[in-house]
């Protein structure tokens, strides 16, 4: 924000322009006749400019609303100042309509500074202060699922219950509403290593199970791919809508049983096992998972999981990517461009830990030693 003159009656709000450029391309003498300039991107920042014109700003009684209104967070604002409360609003609605203050509109006029300089000169009228009106922002309204569609959600552990915990999480922070929660998910399950449990099972009942072992396929599973890569033997399962609370992971279960039986007949070892699916989670089970993601989201998530996609050790100028085997695969540059692309790559906890370092790394330099800034804080 950029403060100018405490007397006017304007404020400039910007839109995905800075106004420190909008008001350099402005006559010194109409920057003088603002108040204040500042940015807005987003909804919910009309919620600070609406309390700041309640409570603060009290003399001014127009905003002008100039730029390219990409994300509607204008529209949103001039609604606002015309009286009308949206989902975005955490100031109480009632208070839009005792602020007194008016909007103009000039996002069509984007580029065009004499206009707006033109409209400054003619509504530059300094008046005496407004009432004041104490506004407290309310916390956002806690809504179960997304607004508008997020794409396919992509989620890793090696414990099929914390894996399944994560999917609970995603569709009920991102899941749409359709008699409950939907949504489309890749679920991977590292099953690398030791089996979890003894004995074959009857892994036919469930449609997963049922694919990986015989290829047989019954609603909702639509079908199953099983590939090789080097001596591991990966296996993906397409489901279309799936029950992900109670009964996805029993068929998980049977799942992975079946992919490592098939390892074990052809001599090699099981890698991944992947479900591509329309998860569910249906009003009669919302309770069900809201309580289970509750009580275990923290140590789902603060656990280390390995990435299959091996490690890196930042040293000098360059990292030195490992396999998950401990074989040094690639030496990169450890520029800001190379990071941010392999960490594009990586599991969401292997990105973040690898963007710590890098941060930790950049302020420490030479006294940088991977992972031993955490220990001395």
């Amino acid at each position: 924000m950029i403060e100018i003159n405490a007397e006017s009656n304007i404020a400039l709000i910007t839109l995905w322009a800075k106004p420190e450029e909008i008001l350099q391309r402005l006559p010194p003498d109409v920057r003088n006749m603002v108040a204040l300039a500042s940015s807005l991107y987003s909804k919910d920042g009309v919620n600070y400019i609406l309390a700041d014109l309640a409570s603060r700003r009290l003399r001014i009684d127009l905003v002008i609303v100039y730029g390219p209104d990409l994300t509607k967070s204008g529209e949103a604002l001039i609604e606002a100042l015309r009286g009308r409360c949206g989902e975005w609003a955490r100031v109480p609605c009632e208070v839009l309509s005792q602020l007194g203050v008016e909007v103009l509109d000039l996002r069509d006029l984007y580029g065009d500074e004499a206009a707006l300089a033109e409209e400054i000169r003619r509504r530059y009228k300094p008046r005496g202060p407004r009432e004041k009106i104490e506004v407290a922002l309310q916390p956002p309204r806690r809504t179960l699922g997304s607004p508008a569609p997020a794409g396919w959600g992509i989620v890793y552990d090696t414990s099929p219950r914390y894996l399944w915990i994560k999917v609970l999480d995603y569709v009920m922070t991102y899941g749409g509403w359709e008699a409950g929660l939907k949504a489309p998910i890749v679920a991977q399950l590292g099953v690398f290593g030791a089996p979890r449990r003894e004995g074959p099972g009857d892994v036919r009942r469930t449609c997963g199970g049922a694919a990986l072992a015989s290829g047989e396929t019954r609603p909702p599973c639509l079908g199953a791919l099983v590939w090789r890569h080097g001596r591991y033997l990966n296996a993906a399962i397409y489901l279309g809508d799936y029950d992900v609370v109670n009964v996805w992971p029993r068929d998980l279960a049977d799942a992975e049983e079946a992919l490592r039986s098939a390892a074990a007949r052809e001599g090699l070892e099981p890698g991944l096992l992947t479900y591509v699916m329309i998860a569910h989670i249906s009003e009669e089970s919302l309770d069900l998972a809201q309580g289970v993601v509750e009580r275990e989201w923290r140590a789902a998530y603060s656990r280390e999981v390995y990435d299959p996609r091996g490690n890196f050790v930042l040293a000098g100028d360059s990292i030195s990517h490992y396999t998950p085997d401990g074989v040094l695969w690639r030496i990169l540059s450890a520029d800001r461009a190379t990071l941010r692309r392999e960490a594009a790559k990586l599991l969401p906890e292997h990105a973040f830990y690898l963007g710590e370092e890098s941060a930790a790394r950049s302020i420490l330099r030479d006294r940088y030693e991977q992972e031993q800034w955490r220990a001395n804080g």
